[in-house]
């Protein structure tokens, strides 16, 4: 499909360069090749959200009391170097 795009002289600049280094007439293949990858970065970025959204709460109250324990008898037994 055609369509207008409307782009600053620096990016249509850069565009046309990536184009002509690809051996390519037009750019469209470049836009639509950096459009998918956009979508994609999106569609992972949303998942990742949805991820931590539904982990929240997960641990209960004991859970975090356990790791609290854990974490200060860690931090009492590291050995650091001597100053």
């Amino acid at each position: 499909m055609r369509t207008t795009v409307e782009l600053s002289d620096p990016v249509y600049k850069r565009l046309k360069a990536a184009a002509v280094d690809r051996g390519m007439r037009g750019f469209s293949p470049i836009v639509e090749e950096a459009l998918s990858e956009y979508f994609q970065g999106e569609l992972d970025r949303v998942r990742r959200v949805n991820a931590i959204a539904a982990a929240r709460g997960a641990w209960g109250d004991m859970d975090v009391e356990q790791w609290e324990r854990e974490r200060k008898e860690a931090w009492a037994t590291w050995k650091l170097p001597p100053s």
